[in-house]
């Protein structure tokens, strides 16, 4: 019912565009997707977010109880996503977007209709501004993975959409970016668990600049982040306390299209990037206030590395992805809790083929991830020793309907 209403609305907003310079286009694509796992993962959503291979866990007879197969078939990817266009504001273009699929706001509530993206852009030329939920600056849309997976490349690409306001400027082939972001959907790690309190606390919103070149299809740049959380407003004795931990990261980025192929490539190097579905994240560095149980922290600090290779063919598109993400550890001991993901990981790698068929709306793609994580034991400063390489590996079909 709601599908019919939208599309009513949809055509009746169509008819009225020439006279009143007012409507909204929708599109978006039906997609099912099956999947085989060779072993349990860490993961989201049914699954269908796959990060990595989970580690091994003993039982008493010596035998690895992650080491069971599973598949699953979802078509919670199903999206849909609404253009709006209308008058000019304050001397600019304006338009607005509203995108959403059914992949649900939490583990629990897969199917859900959720917000991917809502914002609205006001347009002058040169400059254009940008408020609403959005890719991070980080995770560039133009940069994205051309992958089948919903993970997008993740944890070796950082994935992250947030509420921000974005500023872009442009000279000539350089773009001039700088977002100040909150967090919602992905969220950093702290005492209370995975929350975006602690960006909140701290009052500080998340700030990004980045300065792109743009020439065509091709697109080069820089950017830099800074975050600041605040773990604790109050101690386990019950004193007010006044806790904060910095991080900075850093990012380079290229995207070329050739004739028949296109090359994505991106590093990054950061700290407590958790919030971006990648490893890392931050722990007690020491207690600064016995008396009243305040602490001061240290983050743990990650580098990652990736590549996307396609070739640019209509009807048959042939592609691989390759990553590699590295634990960096702590500058300084930890003395108390860890607050992080893949706390006990060294490095992350994972390989993945794909090849897509394509003809008219429909696209049937198949692909497969073969990631490998390095488990061990972490040291005093999060360096991750005596690690084993575990293994998985995904068989996944998946088939679009774009409308």
């Amino acid at each position: 019912m709601l599908i019919v209403v939208i599309f009513s609305a949809s055509a009746i907003t169509h008819a009225q565009k020439d006279s009143v310079n007012f409507g909204i286009k929708f599109s978006g694509f039906v997609n099912g997707q099956a999947y085989y796992d060779s072993r349990q993962t860490v993961n989201s959503r049914e699954a269908q977010l796959l990060l990595y291979p989970d580690s091994v866990y003993k039982d008493k007879s010596g035998k690895d109880l992650n080491a069971v197969p599973s598949m699953n078939q979802v078509a919670m990817m199903t999206r849909l996503k609404g253009d709006v266009w209308g008058p000019n504001a304050f001397k600019a273009k304006s338009s607005a977007v509203i995108e959403a699929d059914f992949t649900g706001p939490s583990n629990i509530e897969n199917n859900a209709f959720r917000l991917r993206h809502a914002y609205v852009k006001l347009d002058w030329g040169k400059t254009k501004l940008l408020m609403g939920q959005y890719w991070h600056p980080f995770s560039l849309p133009e940069m994205l993975p051309d992958l089948q997976s919903l993970n997008t490349g993740a944890p070796f690409h950082p994935f992250a959409r947030q509420p921000q306001i974005r500023l872009d400027h442009r000279i000539k082939n350089l773009n001039f970016v700088i977002s100040v972001s909150s967090e919602r959907d992905y969220v950093s790690e702290g005492p209370a668990g995975s929350s975006s309190v602690y960006l909140r606390n701290a009052v500080v919103p998340s700030t990004n600049v980045q300065i792109q070149y743009l020439k065509d299809d091709n697109i080069f740049g820089i950017a830099g982040d800074f975050k600041m959380l605040r773990p604790r407003t109050k101690s386990s004795l019950g004193y007010k306390v006044d806790e904060k931990i910095e991080s900075y990261s850093g990012s380079a980025f290229a995207k070329m299209k050739l004739k028949k192929i296109s090359v994505k490539i991106q590093g990054v190097v950061g700290q407590n990037l958790s919030d971006f579905l990648m490893i890392g994240g931050y722990g007690v560095r020491a207690f600064s206030d016995s008396l009243i149980d305040e602490r001061t922290y240290t983050t743990i600090n990650v580098t990652s590395g990736w590549v996307d290779i396609a070739t640019n063919g209509k009807k048959l598109q042939v592609g691989i992805f390759g990553g590699y993400l590295k634990n960096l550890g702590s500058l300084y001991n930890i003395r108390g809790d860890y607050y992080t993901k893949g706390k006990d990981i060294a490095y992350l790698y994972r390989v993945s083929p794909r090849v897509v068929f394509c003809s008219g709306k429909v696209r049937i793609a198949s692909e497969v991830e073969y990631t490998v994580a390095a488990y061990g034991k972490p040291n005093s400063l999060a360096d991750v020793k005596d690690a084993k390489e575990v293994y998985n590996i995904r068989i996944l079909l998946g088939i679009y309907y774009y409308f």
